[in-house]
């Protein structure tokens, strides 16, 4: 065996390159194996995974270490361009994606690096060509930095191929279009406010990537980019010139998220700078002076980039710091004082020792003191330095102001686990920097909530006023006054005009189609008439042209065009608007004149270049605006004149002062909502400033069936329950071009899809729209610090830790005396969880797209698994009123508890809040309506108090309780009624909680006009002319987000996450969400008992969002129980020495053991009744309490493990109703066999004995179906309540 080779680059061993060479070195030629050179590139991470492919790919950056085995061992890896990612799968970075093959002829052929040099002085094959030029430039006496490139510095050396070189080269340009071009057409549709600024980068990108053939083409799409790097640091410096407060408004965060994102976009130029080298040593560069200005505007843009990207990292934290301070809950930071006083005053550091455990220090002080099993506990010089740690860690948590996040932000911190990540809410982060900021994100939700309420009012009153005195059921009849179809032009690839779709569309004030049809018609004549060569006629694309380049130099060109300009002048007339627009396009010609002549006077060719094509392309549209002949008007300046095509359903619209208000209405507020996400993305006729087109909402059930017919509206809502649809909202948009995820907000509804299709409901339609338009809006405008921070994050170092959570030491470090903890390579779980968060909360991506083929169809296992866990509710709950009751009672139990805590609000507040509810009607009367007439009603929507607003309402329908009635979600009332009057009463309870708080802007309490202290519910307002539902103007202390929150946060701990900011990472895939169906109370109820810490982590956790602090309560009863018996003292002395929170926690336990030993007390007593004192009543009451009982217990350690192990045994709800089924396939068999006479036994066909609703006789089949029949099902088992006790007291259960 040879000895251990070692390959040397820069001084230092290359461990890659030495596991290579040395498997080749010790292995005999022609027995290689191909999967050893690729486990080892695999344990370099030098390969990544992409797109679940089996193949192996690279990133652009592991590419550079791929070459260096090629240069060692040339052609054993050959690499293939596979496409261009936006967002790289290590980086999140744009980088080029590569396929990477090793040749097994090569690898069995390699010499042995033994008997060549072992030594590398560099990186990669830009390095040293990069140390040759700096040394010969240097002996050069060349010393400016901008010096022009003399020929003997133009020198390089390769290792490439020219064919190689050039297609390098020309991929670079092709993924440096697509990035452009993808960017500027997101760009393009934005609000027209946004456009401008944005829009300049990349368009100057654009120009100088029109035509890349060589090398030095590249000059002017450097130039642009050292441009836009000096532009970013004009910027930076403009914004660094403010405050940092100034700096942390949200329109600042968003132009340093530009600033950021120019910087990320250099990845070409940094590419090129090796691409260029390349080309140079091939003797490819035919112009060594513009190269050289090139390859020296690329090395400054570089330089400079990376100083201003470093810069900008330090500078960003201290802003997102002062950005997320203030959504700090200041009624935090008395209470961890609190817990520090009761350390310093009882000296009991051990109940909260679990804070400081994982610490190094700790660990040194155990190691430092622990000499004997009793010194622990008898030392007092421990224990005073014990302490002093435990009272520090509390300190630390402290926020008194911004510097106290800036330290978190940049400190390396310990990662959370890979359970929290995948099953826990962001909000309960242990973290208090990720809390502030799901805080601010959940901001952002709530403003678009307060538009989409005000809009919700308006609509509501101009709806009913329309529809009063028609049926609302019948949507398409009551809205077909307003609309209209009408078709829309379809382009192919090559921009001919192919089969147009037939769309959806408010009335248009002009016939669109009629002018359409004549003036195809008239097209079609002329194009006849002087023999215009027509695309259809000719094979290809350039026989056409060549046909159509000669025709144009005939006298019919003239002719034709002076009868397309005579049919346009009799049949339209100029937009009301022309002469501003014309106006505005000279403007930008002088401009951009002013601007070719400053570039000229200063020698920028490549900006004069740029204002070239600007005057070029302005010029072209006002020729095409105006005739430059007669100076009329055409093009997008004329429209089809009204005399001629004035719709008559317009004119109908515009003659009914009813329709009239309804429609103008309509029109004016869908007109503001395509305002909000930019008008360019729905099409418009080139006349029109808005689209008439309505969004593409697909039909609901109902309409679908009553206009299309049951067989034709089955098949469709089939389709579109198990196959991705253009119109989906739950995947967030992907980018066409490059395939990426697009981060940025959303915007839905403004594709076109066919009418058939498309809902007729106009007013819900709108309302869908403008709740999409106002969550894209209030979230754009937080993007830029929502991006910011999530680089943060990423940025951040993480601790690498042992499975106790103690930090390892850097071993280098401690070679040299100094205790620096070791880093955790890779992206860490709680930057994942960010990640996904955005995605999910901002970017829309509430579910990860997964689709599969099928007999030549393509499914989607998410809209599958969707429709499986919507069946298995709808069957298993619907009507269920024993699982209802169950919910009723466990969630009620939950806030007893918290109201014998005390902590939140009180038992008479709850007793309050409960007679208020049934006082008030339980808001019965709002059932099926839009708006709530109720008070309550009102309250529970402005406060989003059933946590639902934020994703259900856009969905909501406005008009017609029978279509609302119809709506499968109704099948779960019983539920939803326990849910209605669980959350009404935890809302009035914490109003209540306000009373005697609530005060004026001179600090008066504010009273009821009895003299009373009024509550929050006292001082909400409803306008008698609106019907709005506010806050009384003189409370100067309430916090309408603080409320809401402490509401939500407060809802999940006592009952279970609910919508999509809190919904799990792992129901974003179709499994997770399958695994999740009726578990959502798990980790709520499991952080409500043992905290956040989990095995070996602090046991005290701030919440943000409740503004408290927190302690598992079986923690804090726990620590309780311990230190009563360990000092041999009386629970009541020690109950009085626990901090107020650990106080809390004991009451909730202890009404939680005390409703448990209820259970068993109430169990027994049922348990003994006699047959004949037995009934509904009894056996209703035995099986709530024997479900009570499990589902308490199985919190208990060891105690509980029968329902934990039950849960175990179903790990998904859905698993029964698949079991289900196949009964039932199975039982159809045994019936379909006894009839035909096979020998099928008696017993597998009936009954053999009475089994609970079943008799003696009675067919299995019949269970079967009932068991998988909604509605009927849960009737079922409602009314034998007997059985589902049954389930519990027999062996299936025990």
């Amino acid at each position: 065996m040879a000895d251990k080779c070692i390959i040397i680059v820069n001084g230092k061993e290359h461990v890659m390159m030495s596991k290579v060479a040395d498997y080749i070195d010790n292995s005999a030629k022609g027995s290689r194996n191909a999967q050893k050179i690729v486990d080892i590139l695999k344990d370099s991470r030098v390969l990544t995974q992409f797109q679940g492919k089996p193949e192996m790919f690279a990133t652009q950056e592991q590419l550079k270490e791929l070459r260096l085995v090629n240069q060692r061992y040339p052609g054993l890896l050959n690499f293939s361009f596979e496409t261009a990612q936006k967002y790289g799968p290590e980086t999140g970075q744009p980088t080029n994606i590569y396929k990477v093959t090793i040749s097994p002829n090569i690898l069995n052929s390699a010499s042995e690096v033994k008997a060549q040099d072992s030594e590398f002085n560099y990186k990669n094959n830009f390095e040293k060509d990069e140390f040759t030029r700096k040394t010969q430039a240097k002996s050069e006496g060349v010393t400016r930095e901008d010096a022009p490139a003399e020929e003997t510095e133009l020198r390089a050396n390769t290792y490439t191929t020219k064919e190689n070189a050039q297609k390098e080269l020309m991929e670079l340009a092709v993924n440096a279009k697509v990035i452009v071009e993808s960017e500027l057409r997101d760009v393009q549709n934005l609000p027209d406010d946004q456009i401008e600024r944005k829009e300049n980068r990349l368009r100057k990108l654009k120009i100088a990537l029109a035509n890349i053939n060589k090398v030095e083409d590249f000059f002017m799409f450097v130039a642009a980019n050292k441009d836009n790097v000096n532009n970013a640091i004009a910027e930076f410096e403009a914004l660094m010139a403010l405050s940092v407060e100034e700096r942390a408004t949200a329109p600042n965060m968003n132009r340093m998220y530009e600033i950021k994102q120019t910087l990320d976009s250099l990845d070409t130029i940094q590419k090129l700078e090796q691409v260029a080298l390349d080309q140079l040593a091939l003797g490819n560069v035919t112009s060594k002076d513009r190269f050289g200005i090139m390859l020296s505007d690329i090395k400054e843009t570089i330089d400079k980039s990376k100083r201003l990207d470093k810069q900008f990292e330090q500078e960003i934290i201290p802003v997102m710091a002062e950005v997320l301070v203030g959504f700090h809950n200041e009624a935090i930071d008395p209470q961890i004082q609190e817990i520090i006083d009761n350390i310093e005053q009882t000296g009991d550091w051990r109940r909260f020792s679990s804070q400081v455990a994982q610490t190094n220090e700790y660990q040194d002080l155990m190691k430092k003191y622990i000499s004997s099993p009793g010194f622990l506990y008898s030392n007092k010089k421990f224990n005073k330095e014990a302490k002093a740690l435990v009272i520090e860690s509390f300190k630390n948590r402290q926020i008194p102001g911004r510097d106290k996040l800036i330290k978190d932000l940049t400190q390396a911190h310990r990662d959370k686990s890979g359970f929290s990540y995948l099953f826990d809410p962001i909000i309960y982060s242990s973290e208090p920097a990720i809390q502030l900021f799901a805080k601010s994100v959940k901001e952002a939700t709530f403003k678009k909530n307060e538009m989409t309420i005000d809009f919700k009012y308006d609509l509501a009153r101009e709806y009913d006023l329309f529809s009063e005195g028609m049926s609302e059921s019948d949507v398409a009849s009551l809205n077909d006054s307003i609309l209209e179809t009408t078709q829309v032009p379809q382009y192919d690839n090559e921009g001919n005009q192919i089969d147009p779709i037939e769309v959806l569309s408010l009335v248009n004030p002009i016939l669109v189609d009629k002018f359409r049809q004549d003036e195809t018609a008239m097209y079609k004549k002329l194009n006849k008439k002087y023999k215009k060569p027509q695309r259809a006629d000719y094979k290809d694309k350039a026989s056409f042209d060549q046909a159509e380049q000669a025709w144009r130099r005939t006298a019919n060109r003239t002719k034709y065009y002076n009868q397309v300009a005579a049919w346009h002048r009799e049949n339209t007339e100029a937009i009301p608007t022309y002469k501003e627009e014309l106006a505005k396009i000279n403007r930008q010609i002088t401009k951009a004149e002013k601007d070719k002549a400053e570039a000229n006077k200063i020698g920028r060719s490549d900006l004069e270049a740029d204002a070239d094509i600007q005057i070029s392309k302005l010029k072209k549209k006002k020729s095409f605006n105006i005739n430059p002949v007669t100076g009329q008007p055409r093009g997008s300046f004329i429209k089809p004149k009204a005399s001629k095509y004035t719709n008559p359903k317009y004119t109908a619209i515009q003659n009914d002062a009813k329709k009239k208000r309804y429609y103008d209405f309509v029109v004016k507020e869908y007109v503001k909502g395509q305002k909000m996400v930019g008008s360019k993305r729905m099409t418009k006729n080139s006349w029109e400033e808005f689209s008439y087109i309505m969004p593409s909402v697909r039909k609901n059930e109902f309409d679908r069936m009553r206009e299309q017919g049951v067989i034709s509206s089955t098949k469709d809502i089939l389709k579109e329950s198990f196959s991705v649809q253009d119109t989906d909202t739950q995947f967030g948009r992907y980018n066409e071009r490059t395939g990426e995820l697009e981060k940025s907000v959303p915007v839905y509804y403004v594709n076109n899809i066919p009418a058939t299709d498309v809902s007729r409901d106009v007013a819900s339609s709108i309302y869908a729209f403008r709740d999409m338009a106002h969550n894209y809006a209030a979230k754009s405008e937080v993007v830029g610090q929502v991006m910011l921070f999530r680089d943060i994050i990423k940025n951040r170092d993480t601790l690498k830790v042992n499975p106790a959570g103690v930090a390892y030491l850097s071993s280098v470090a401690n070679k040299l005396g100094i205790k620096l903890p070791a880093k955790k390579p890779g992206d860490s779980y709680t930057y994942k969880h960010v990640d996904a968060f955005i995605d999910t909360i901002m970017f829309g991506q509430r579910e990860l797209k997964e689709n599969f083929n099928l007999f030549g169809k393509q499914f989607s296992a998410n809209k599958i698994a969707n429709s499986i866990n919507a069946f298995t509710a709808i069957n298993t709950l619907s009507f269920n009123f024993l699982q209802g009751a169950n919910q009723s009672i466990i969630d009620n139990m939950s806030l007893i508890s918290e109201a014998n805590a005390g902590q939140f609000f009180s038992r008479g507040d709850l007793a309050w809040a409960k007679s208020k509810y049934w006082a008030e009607g339980a808001g019965l009367s709002d059932t099926g309506k839009f708006i709530p007439d109720t008070k309550l009603g009102k309250a529970l929507e402005m406060f989003d108090a059933l946590t639902e607003f934020t994703d259900q309402e856009g969905n909501r329908l406005v008009g017609s309780k029978l279509r609302k009635a119809l709506q499968s979600g109704n099948l779960l009332v019983v539920q939803q009624a326990a849910e209605h009057e669980v959350s009404s009463t935890r809302m009035l309870a914490l109003m209540k909680n306000l009373e005697g708080k609530l005060q004026d802007k001179d600090g008066n309490v504010i009273n009821n006009e009895d003299g009373s202290p009024a509550n929050l519910y006292d001082l909400l307002i409803v306008d008698e002319k609106t019907g709005r539902l506010s806050v009384d103007p003189r409370v100067a202390n309430f916090n309408k987000s603080d409320f809401i929150n402490l509401m939500q946060g407060l809802a999940r701990r006592t009952n279970q996450t609910k919508g999509s900011f809190d919904r799990p990472t792992a129901q974003r895939v179709w499994y997770g969400k399958l695994a999740m169906l009726f578990r959502s109370w798990l980790l709520p109820g499991l952080r409500r008992r043992y905290g956040h810490g989990g095995f070996t982590g602090p046991t005290v956790h701030t919440d943000e969002e409740l503004g408290t602090v927190t302690q598992g309560m079986y923690i804090s009863f726990w620590n309780f129980l311990r230190k009563s018996i360990a000092e041999k003292a009386w629970p009541g002395t020690v109950f009085e020495q626990l901090t107020e929170m650990e106080k809390q926690n004991v009451k909730r336990t202890a009404t939680e053991l005390g409703s448990l030993a209820a259970a068993f007390a109430i169990i027994a007593a049922l348990q003994n009744l006699d047959d004949d004192e037995e009934n509904f009543a009894t056996n209703f009451l035995l099986y709530q309490t024997l479900r009570y009982q499990a589902e308490m217990q199985q919190w208990i350690p060891l105690y509980g493990y029968k329902e934990a192990f039950r849960i175990a045994k179903s790990p998904t709800a859905t698993a029964r109703q698949i079991e289900q089924t196949f009964k039932l396939f199975d039982q159809i068999k045994n019936e379909g066999l006894y009839n035909l006479g096979f020998p099928i036994e008696e017993k597998d066909i009936f009954y053999q004995r009475n089994t609970g609703r079943y008799q003696k006789g009675d067919r299995k089949i019949q269970k079967n179906f009932e068991d998988l029949m909604p509605i009927l099902r849960g009737l079922n088992k409602s009314k034998s309540p007997e059985d589902a006790a049954q389930y519990f007291l027999g062996g299936s259960y025990r």
